[in-house]
């Protein structure tokens, strides 16, 4: 009975004390929520988009070759081992009246990999049906038109009807779609059309699916390494195939060309004897003339046919010379032939595939540090809100001593009370956290990708962690006083603490402030000294979540300034034009010069290298040599923390990130790699900053001296005033129909792409951000709970003593306005260390995140904190207004 009758006391202490009991709960769940949420929202969007490709067949690898792709090249891939094959035809197409490109694909019923998903009316069945894009509608396409096509020389006609339209996962971005090398450089929407149109015999694609990375996450190292070993044996499969494909295709050539030329040489042979015969007539027709005295009609007429052959002949034989020459051009030509390159590409180059596990992996990175911090701050509240709770029922712990009970017994009530708001709060925090957060992040940025939703599921690691954390937090923290309260004696318990021994504070040697200040303010700030762990606890409290929203928008504000601090700054030109090999430059320039808003260009030499180091991942990055070192300099501004330098002449420079990774100084030698695996030596002459990607920038002497070739331009830099969209689509359009270019580079459409990619994190900073100032609140409040619970008999004492409502109520909010304002000084400092930690951790190899917070951050801290502080004031002065003073000052007796 006796036991009963505590057990039934313990849950009432839940129900006599709901408001704390609630706050514990709040915290737990906060803390839990954002901890486990995010924690799960990196897996959870990369097994959605796993689950997704997979429902699809979307081919892990492609493989393009310059040359096409022929019988043999199937039958090789087919050797590879656990691999599925399928081919395919692929061409730009660029409508020249409507400025569009389209990419055309062959369907074929029977392949099953990248399976079309159809958005509306059906797939082709007829030859003259295709589907196009669902993004074509936005082009005013509709079911049932009619579609031309003016590929000729590629498809057998060019009428179809549009019977569908589709979304493809290779395509998993709403917006993207890819570069061409046709039409304005960008492809505008995709179109799938039956194979038996295309009238080409090479193929143009060979798709292919791994059996042993099935199931394996598409993004997740497993994957990764698995088709690393896979891209080795294919190229270890097709490591003779280009020098083949070039026999190959020198041999089909020759062989078209061979009776072309043997029949010009046939039919040239056949002019030289008509041109003998006729010869032979004119000699003929000259001895008759001779001999004859006066003209003859006869005469003159037959010279007059003679004429008209000869000129015949004449006419002729500069055909025949002229395809002589032309088939001279084409043996040349055939000669020259440079040799297929082969690409194997993976889903990451797919358009829009990189940009997603990107977003994932950026929550994955915040995911180390924000929440974990959170978490942090709730526990540690959690904890002294349990450890003050304990403490305050020191007498009730003597009576139940005094009674009988068993030191286990007693402790059941706090253990209870503890595992109730630990269990409430974990199980609910887990639950909406793994189900919200990322559903929520999912929908923020769900308009720029085609997944069809998330399938939320539990990270068992997280959750352990958050239960392991917070069961200390409550459950440790209880029984931590417990124990030292339990070995106390009845008689000892049953008295009131003895209060803390007045001191003096420093600010009672400043004689002439101190002799100013009103009585009030002087017991406020003997008890803030008085009284150091409270308010200790108290700083870190609300220092700890103005720093989590400081954080939160300073994230947003260093985000979004990754474009700002890269272009304009750093990058100062508007373009790069990247030409064909052997091209003609003045013709480009010619453009260059046409164009009025074209304000001066440079011409460049730009490559791909690699570099290389034992423990270390394989890095590509742009190597840039300009043809005018003075005159790089107003195209690309070289900084090194901030201070400007020129690009030297003897010595390259690296930027800041590759020379993190490999750790690199300056006066250090590197080895780099070119495109063909070839090594050349430089040496670092200095390192300059840089936001987006990785570069290399060596003068023209020094790469000529470093690499021992000559040096060859094959892009331009542009520079121009503000040029529409519609303005750059004309540009690109003339210089790819100039047929000497092969793509053209706008910078505002990298500045684009970097603010949707940067976009996609805006609605998890705010969530960060909105969670924060929940905490923020929460603990205030409960702060401010236990400072009153505690105080319950000296302010009684106070009322009692004649001080009005309003006094008590300053006597409280003084030193609850000190402490929210040191919390938010301190948090401003810890804000900004928190920041920047966390963009470290978000920071890629290709992106490096700046340290921005503008004030704005911190009046949203600031301006968050004091107005949940007056709010918990307000409602704690309505608690003062309704103190029983009587039953507070008896309750010792």
């Amino acid at each position: 009975m006796k036991n009963k009758t505590y057990l039934k006391a313990s849950f009432r202490e839940i129900i006599y004390s709901k408001g704390r009991f609630i706050s514990i709960v709040l915290i737990i769940l906060l803390g839990t929520l954002l901890y486990v949420g995010i924690k799960a929202t990196g897996p959870i969007l990369n097994q959605s988009a796993s689950q997704y490709v997979d429902k699809q067949e979307l081919s892990n690898m492609q493989i393009i070759s310059t040359g096409g792709l022929t019988e043999e090249d199937e039958k090789l891939a087919e050797e590879i081992p656990g691999a599925k094959v399928e081919s395919g035809h692929q061409l730009f197409y660029a409508d020249r009246a409507k400025n569009q490109v389209v990419k055309l694909y062959s369907y074929d019923k029977a392949n099953q990999q990248n399976q079309l998903i159809l958005k509306e009316g059906r797939l082709p069945k007829k030859e003259n049906e295709l589907v196009l894009d669902v993004k074509a509608k936005e082009e005013g396409y509709r079911l049932n038109q009619s579609y031309q096509i003016n590929q000729s020389d590629q498809l057998k006609r060019k009428k179809f009807k549009i019977v569908g339209f589709v979304q493809s996962p290779i395509y998993i971005s709403t917006e993207e779609r890819g570069l061409s090398n046709v039409g304005n450089g960008s492809v505008d929407f995709f179109a799938y059309l039956p194979e038996s149109n295309f009238t080409n015999e090479v193929k143009s694609v060979i798709y292919v699916r791994f059996e042993n990375v099935h199931g394996k996450g598409t993004y997740g190292k497993a994957y990764e390494k698995m088709m690393d070993k896979n891209i080795e044996k294919v190229e270890k499969i097709f490591a003779d195939r280009p020098k083949e494909r070039a026999t190959e295709i020198k041999e089909e050539a020759d062989k078209e060309l061979l009776p072309k030329k043997a029949e010009v040489a046939d039919n040239l042979a056949k002019l030289d004897a008509g041109q003998k015969e006729l010869d032979q007539a004119k000699r003929q027709l000259e001895q008759q003339t001779a001999m004859m005295p006066t003209e003859n009609p006869q005469f003159t007429q037959a010279q007059a046919e003679l004429a008209e052959q000869q000129q015949a002949l004449d006419s002729n034989r500069a055909t025949l010379v002229s395809a002589q020459q032309k088939i001279s051009d084409s043996e040349n030509e055939i000669n020259e032939l440079k040799t297929p390159s082969y690409s194997y590409d993976q889903r990451a180059d797919n358009p829009g595939f990189q940009e997603y596990g990107d977003l994932s992996d950026r929550i994955a990175a915040i995911a180390n540090v924000f929440p974990v911090f959170f978490f942090f701050i709730a526990a540690l509240i959690t904890f002294t809100t349990m450890t003050r709770m304990v403490e305050e029922n020191r007498r009730e712990i003597g009576t139940l001593k005094a009674l009988g009970y068993s030191r286990f017994e007693i402790a059941i009530k706090y253990i209870i009370y503890a595992l109730s708001a630990a269990a409430i709060g974990i199980v609910l925090g887990s639950v909406i956290g793994t189900h919200t957060l990322p559903r929520l992040v999912f929908e923020l940025s769900s308009d720029r990708y085609n997944f069809p939703g998330v399938t939320a599921f539990y990270l068992s690691r997280p959750i352990i962690q958050a239960t392991v954390a917070f069961l200390f937090a409550s459950l440790g923290a209880a029984l931590l006083v417990l124990l030292k309260e339990l070995h106390e004696k009845p008689a000892e318990l049953l008295q009131p603490k003895a209060p803390k021994p007045g001191k003096r504070i420093f600010l009672e040697r400043i004689k002439p402030i101190w002799s100013r200040m009103s009585f009030n303010s002087k017991v406020s700030y003997r008890n803030l000294f008085r009284y150091k762990s409270r308010m200790i606890m108290a700083v870190i409290g609300i220092a700890g979540c103005a720093a989590l929203m400081v954080a939160g928008v300073g994230l947003k504000d260093s985000l979004s300034s990754v474009g700002d601090k890269q272009f304009g700054p750093i990058i100062d030109y508007d373009a790069i034009v990247t030409l064909k090999d052997q091209p003609d430059k003045a013709a480009v320039e010619t453009i260059f010069s046409n164009n009025k808003k074209i304000t001066s260009d440079l011409a460049t030499m730009n490559q791909t290298v690699e570099l290389k180091q034992k423990g270390q991942a394989n890095q590509k990055l742009t190597m840039m040599v300009p043809d005018d070192r003075q005159k790089f300099e107003e195209y690309l501004h070289l900084k090194k923390q901030g201070k400007a330098f020129s690009l030297p002449n003897n010595g390259a420079v690296i930027t800041q990130k590759m020379a993190e990774l490999f750790d690199l100084a300056k006066g250090d030698n590197l080895t780099v790699y070119d495109e063909d695996q070839q090594t050349f030596k430089i040496k670092i002459a200095n390192i300059t900053d840089n936001y987006l990607g990785n570069f290399l920038y060596l003068s023209k002497d020094y790469y000529q001296k470093a690499r021992g070739k000559d040096f060859v331009a094959n892009s331009y830099l542009l520079k121009s005033k503000k040029l529409t969209n519609a303005e750059e689509k004309e540009l690109s359009q003339k210089l790819l129909g100039s047929d000497q270019v092969t793509n053209t580079s706008f910078m505002s459409t990298q500045i684009e792409t970097q603010e949707h990619s940067m976009d996609n994190l805006d609605g998890i900073v705010w969530i960060f951000v909105v969670l924060s100032g929940l905490l923020a609140f929460i603990v205030l409040y409960n702060l401010t709970n236990i400072n009153v619970s505690e105080r319950l008999r000296e302010l009684s004492t106070i009322k009692v003593l004649g001080f009005y409502d309003r006094e008590v109520t300053s006597y409280i909010f003084r030193e609850n306005f000190v402490f929210t304002i040191l919390g938010i000084l301190f948090g401003y400092g810890l804000g900004i260390v928190l920041t920047k930690f966390i963009l470290v951790q978000a920071s890629m190899e290709t992106i490096t995140f700046p340290l921005v917070v503008r004030s704005g951050a911190y009046l949203l801290s600031g301006g968050l904190t004091i107005l949940f502080s007056v709010i918990v004031m307000i409602a704690t002065h309505f608690r003062l207004r309704h103190i029983n003073m009587i039953d507070a000052l008896k309750s010792n007796e």
